[in-house]
């Protein structure tokens, strides 16, 4: 809603709008996460991309099922692409 309501009116004023949308899901399933987000400081990140990454990596969890069993675990890294457990959102 809140990219319509900004779109809309440029539009309205035949503007032009150029979007860019990021598909991030398992993109950083593997990578270490303090690496990545001092990586983005280091390349001058705009600050509020940055932020969404640090919130990208903030509270994870990670749960695997098994038969009637459930194991729920914070994750503080990253796990191995591909491995039993997946993140919960």
């Amino acid at each position: 809603m809140e990219a319509k309501q900004f779109i809309e009116p440029v539009l309205e004023k035949r503007g032009f709008v150029i979007m860019t949308s990021l598909d991030v899901k398992g993109a950083f399933d593997a990578g270490w996460w303090p690496g990545i987000l001092k990586g983005l400081k280091d390349l001058r990140c705009p600050r509020n991309l940055y932020n969404l990454s640090k919130g990208y990596f903030s509270n994870r969890t990670a749960v695997m099922n098994s038969n009637s069993i459930i194991i729920e675990r914070r994750v503080t890294k990253a796990y191995l692409q591909g491995s039993c457990y997946r993140p919960s959102y």
